[in-house]
């Protein structure tokens, strides 16, 4: 069966179809989650201090596969629920967070291999983010106590969640001599990493009803002034430490902070894109210009020479600042500057880091406000309640759309594995209730007693698979 389901409302957001490229981009992230914990097979492998360290890989995979799941399946969990939650749990691997012992020790004179409890917001702030979106769109599991236990050896373990990494937050905050903003390097600080770390705050007390983000988004923005890491020209430094020393703005830095910043502080993420776009890059015939500085030819990820980091950055502020024709052209500028390799349905350009990779899925599924309604927590309450395709085989079932009305369930598939027949399993339904099933081998299904039932369906190209109530 091809064809387009009877659309099901979907509360008053737009919710589009990922294309079959939209796909191959996405079953890159989705391998890399998908695989055992303990592997970290096609993550970029360097060192674990800097930028190319597997942690930022992590965090930006998790976001894209967020806003993939916000924008096109929210009433999907199943893999990709996983593939987010496995995200989250590698960051819980020695190896992403067992560098902090070394520059603790090297930056400040002090043995504590705890990577959460003093300054690291490049790891809290960072990783609070991930938390928060899959807490917004799947579940509450990592606020359950211990969640989030960090374990440095048999003798030694710092037991975490949620809520005690944003305590954790708070406390660097206040301690800080430039707090809210403290460090990310030792002594080094820089506001992109902050921007997460009030994120993170305000999203745990929309999701939990604290009060930790209390005065933090005027504390914050009286520090990006008063400490001069936010210019007059509304364009921020990169970083800046003791001894005057100081990184000065690029035009990547400012596509992260008007991404990131337009959820806590819309009207300076919107000053420092509009000066961005004005500015600092420009459509010339077919390509894009940026003004790049000279560190700025490197991508950060991987350390190699290109610009690709700082255009997927500028891309997704784009994005959601509703500039398409720029973030358009910025995508047509990546084509022009990299290969692609294809790999088992997966894609992604051979030339550019891990984490640029999953930067530009997350700029390619970001449309005009998204990053700033999810952070937000703008779900429709159908969203959470109503049927979800709960159970699909990865890569057999491909999941373009999935969405609830509270009811009925609208979902739109595709082969990833060759196609044939494939059992999805449905969860949220009412319990002993009956469906109609639109699309399935059955035309008809009735809800177990725990509001679960399963759907054959044959597979062979674009599939529209709607379920109902059988009752008005």
């Amino acid at each position: 069966m091809t064809g387009t389901a009877h659309r099901v409302d979907s509360g008053g957001r737009s919710v589009d179809e990922l294309t079959p490229d939209d796909l191959e981009l996405q079953r890159y992230l989705l391998d890399l989650c998908l695989q055992p914990l303990d592997r970290f097979d096609g993550f970029s492998h360097i060192e674990q201090y800097l930028l190319s360290a597997l942690r930022y890989q992590l965090n930006y995979t998790c976001y894209a596969l967020a806003m993939a799941q916000y924008r096109y399946t929210p009433a999907f969990t199943g893999y990709l629920t996983e593939a987010q939650a496995n995200a989250i749990e590698k960051m819980r691997d020695k190896r992403v967070w067992g560098y902090w012992a070394h520059e603790c020790l090297v930056g400040y004179q002090r043995w504590d291999p705890d990577p959460i409890k003093f300054a690291n917001v490049m790891y809290t702030g960072f990783f609070g983010v991930m938390l928060g979106v899959f807490e917004t769109l799947n579940d509450a599991r990592f606020s359950a106590p211990g969640a989030l236990t960090l374990r440095w050896n048999d003798d030694t373990e710092y037991v975490y969640e949620f809520g005690s990494l944003c305590r954790a937050i708070v406390h660097n905050m206040d301690i800080s001599a430039h707090g809210p903003l403290y460090p990310c390097e030792p002594r080094l600080i820089y506001p992109m990493c902050n921007a997460f770390s009030l994120a993170t705050l305000l999203m745990h007390d929309r999701l939990h009803g604290t009060d930790l983000s209390e005065d933090r988004i005027d504390q914050m923005t009286q520090a990006l002034r008063t400490h001069r890491y936010l210019r007059p020209d509304n364009r921020f430094l990169a970083a800046r430490g003791p001894l005057k020393f100081f990184m000065g703005p690029s035009v990547g830095n400012d596509g992260v902070m008007s991404f990131w910043l337009h959820f806590s502080m819309p009207e300076q993420a919107r000053k420092t894109w509009e000066n961005l776009r004005a500015n600092l890059i420009r459509l010339e015939g077919d390509d894009v210009k940026i003004d790049a500085t000279a560190w700025e030819i490197i991508d950060p990820g991987n350390y190699t020479r290109g610009t690709g980091m700082s255009r997927v950055s500028v891309m997704a502020a784009a994005k959601e600042f509703g500039d398409d024709e720029m973030a358009d052209a910025l995508e047509v500028s990546l084509d022009k500057r990299y290969e692609t390799v294809h790999r088992d349905g997966a894609r992604a350009y051979t030339g550019i880091s891990s984490w640029g990779n999953a930067g530009h899925v997350l700029a390619r599924f970001t449309r005009q406000d998204a990053m700033r309604d999810l952070l937000a927590g703008e779900v429709p309450e159908q969203w959470k309640t109503g049927p979800v395709l709960a159970q699909a085989a990865y890569p057999d079932v491909l999941v373009t759309r999935a969405v609830t009305d509270g009811r009925a369930l609208d979902l739109v598939l595709r082969p990833g594995n060759g196609g044939g027949r494939t059992v999805l399993g449905i969860g949220r339904l009412a319990p002993r209730h009956d469906y109609q099933v639109s699309g399935g081998v059955e035309a008809t299904v009735t809800a177990d007693d725990d509001g679960c039932a399963l759907v054959s369906v044959d597979l062979d190209d674009r599939h529209a698979v709607l379920l109902r109530p059988s009752d008005p």
